[in-house]
């Protein structure tokens, strides 16, 4: 289990979406559609408006496994999480 970073985010296949402009939004990284935040003060998956904190491999695939019924595996299958 590792924490989540951008470089973990694009190794799981996360790209970064043009977002409009936010002083509390770094980046806006999508797979899927799913998007994923990256703030100043960590990393975050909004839904209906509360942003939910994710702060490492488990958590992220956790909720991709709620959200599309799949799992979620990284591009590089050298990777251990």
């Amino acid at each position: 289990m590792k924490l989540l970073s951008e470089d973990l985010l694009k190794e799981y296949g996360f790209i970064e979406k043009p977002h409009v402009a936010n002083r509390h939004i770094i980046k806006i990284m999508t797979r899927d559609g799913i998007d994923i935040m990256i703030k100043d003060d960590g990393i975050y998956y909004n839904n209906l408006g509360f942003d939910y904190p994710l702060r490492d491999t488990a958590a992220l695939r956790k909720l991709y496994k709620e959200i599309k019924n799949k799992d979620l595996k990284p591009l590089n299958p050298n990777i251990v999480s």
